[in-house]
């Protein structure tokens, strides 16, 4: 197996969809840190395992969020016995009450997070910006190396011109495409859920998608994430995309994708106020989204 050490900093997604997410960001000295743990900590070690690394590899966890599919119970009480001793969980401060993270506060390794950068790994910073998704909201991180910077957002209700601001510029993102509306309408789903994740609140169509990857401007690589196995397909992201000055990547549920270099990254510009962002990002209107969640 070849040595991670001194490589460039790289991301790797081992699962994602609505079954499961959960990416590993390796740093340049070989450090990993898990962002979301949405997969039990059994398959995330036999993930792991066939990209030549353990779960004591593990530096820390960082959490968008505590939805089920991002956070697997059970990571709670194995986080402390099987990653790196000393290995954190990071999750954003306005979801640290949350019960199911009592094991976690108890073994001392919870940690939290607002706007003030933080450093899970050595060499690897982390800012967020809060994002609006169902309740709680959805933490989006603008991750910095020495190498390259990289943005990652996911469950996003929508995608203003503040979120653009911040992640402008980055050399890879990794962003969510959960669904194609004209699927999502024609399903069997109940209205409920159909206006929960198109109502503003809950997911990014894929155009939605697509429109945010522009803006953003990815300087090498752009990875799409949460595809909806029953309203998507990867032949559809792709198709939208096709052309495109950035190299692309799409997630499964069920692969984990290749190794995507974290380099490329560009200055950020000054940020810039558009008039009327919903227009540009917003949620879906018309028949298809109905009211919001």
């Amino acid at each position: 197996m070849e040595s991670s050490h001194d490589n460039p900093p790289a991301l790797c997604v081992l699962a994602s969809g609505s079954s499961g997410n959960c990416s590993v960001l390796r740093s340049a000295g070989g450090e990993l840190v898990l962002i979301d743990a949405g997969i039990s900590p059994k398959r995330a070690s036999v993930a792991l395992a066939a990209l030549g690394h353990t779960l004591e590899d593990v530096s820390a966890v960082v959490l968008t969020h505590l939805d089920s599919d991002h956070f697997y119970s059970s990571w709670a009480t194995v986080a402390p016995k099987k990653l790196r001793f000393g290995a954190s969980v990071w999750v954003h401060a306005s979801h640290s009450r949350e019960r199911r993270l009592d094991p976690l506060h108890e073994a001392g390794c919870l940690k939290t997070f607002e706007r003030e950068a933080f450093e899970p790994a050595r060499g690897v910073a982390f800012t967020s910006r809060l994002a609006s998704h169902d309740a709680e909201g959805v933490a989006t991180f603008r991750i910095s190396t020495p190498q390259g910077e990289l943005g990652f957002l996911t469950d996003l209700g929508e995608v203003t011109d503040r979120l653009v601001d911040f992640h402008c510029g980055v050399g890879v993102l990794a962003i969510e495409s959960n669904y194609c509306p004209r699927l999502q309408a024609r399903s069997a789903r109940p209205d409920f859920l159909k206006r929960r994740i198109m109502g503003g609140a809950g997911h990014l169509s894929n155009e939605q998608c697509l429109r945010a990857t522009e803006a953003i401007g990815p300087g090498s690589h752009a990875v799409f994430l949460h595809l909806s196995r029953e309203c998507n397909s990867p032949e559809i992201v792709g198709g939208l995309h096709e052309g495109a000055d950035y190299a692309r990547t799409i997630a499964t549920a069920e692969e984990p994708t290749r190794w995507v270099s974290i380099t490329g990254a560009r200055p950020a510009p000054v940020p810039v106020t558009r008039p009327a962002p919903m227009s540009l990002f917003g949620p879906l209107s018309g028949p298809l989204s109905g009211p919001r969640a």
